[in-house]
């Protein structure tokens, strides 16, 4: 019996899948997951080491080549262990976020987290860039960058539209960067 399945099944079934993703860079084509819902951008509940309920991802639906299941061995033991680590199956995330375009993707996800990631893989396979939102146009995203040492850069990066290939929140690493990097230039004064 074949473990290819279709992002809806996944979608439906709950299972945790690997999806493969065209080449975008070395050891960043494929994001282990559960398929929370599907668009132009479909949205992961991703799971890190294969064990702990991370956070999530949107990532471009047409960049989508195969999505497989994982063994049954395999989801038992996740569903156990990510049961025993946190919440099992990952939840929709407490925001509804626009999977229609990537510009919907940022905008809903900024509206309710502060810090996120942009991924530009094609260009910057290696990398991602946690931030906050200064600027959305038509054209492209200023993200205030937070760099590895917790500070946050004067100026924005920019980033084409086209060229942002996953959006990334709500996982161990970001929340790090959330809680204690500096102070945001965007924070209230109470912060």
């Amino acid at each position: 019996m074949s473990r290819t399945t279709t992002l809806d099944e996944a979608r439906t079934t709950g299972a945790v899948v690997t999806i493969h993703r065209r080449a975008l860079g070395p050891g960043v084509d494929l994001l282990d997951g559960v398929v929370l819902a599907t668009g132009a951008w479909t949205l992961v509940g991703a799971l890190a080491d294969r064990a702990h309920a991370d956070g999530y991802e949107a990532i471009r639906t047409e960049d989508v080549t195969r999505v497989r299941r994982a063994r049954r061995s395999d989801q038992r033991f996740v569903e156990r262990a990510a049961s025993g680590l946190g919440a099992w199956p990952p939840p929709l995330p407490d925001l509804d976020v626009d999977l229609a375009s990537v510009d919907g993707v940022v905008r809903s996800v900024a509206r309710a987290n502060r810090v996120l990631a942009v991924h530009a893989e094609g260009t910057a396979p290696d990398e991602c860039f946690p931030g906050a939102v200064e600027e959305l146009t038509a054209e492209g995203l200023g993200l205030r960058f937070l760099g590895t040492a917790g500070r946050w850069e004067r100026a924005p990066r920019w980033f084409g539209l086209d060229e942002i290939t996953r959006v990334s929140w709500g996982s161990r690493y970001l929340d790090t960067f959330d809680r204690f990097g500096d102070r945001s230039p965007f924070a209230s004064p109470d912060r």
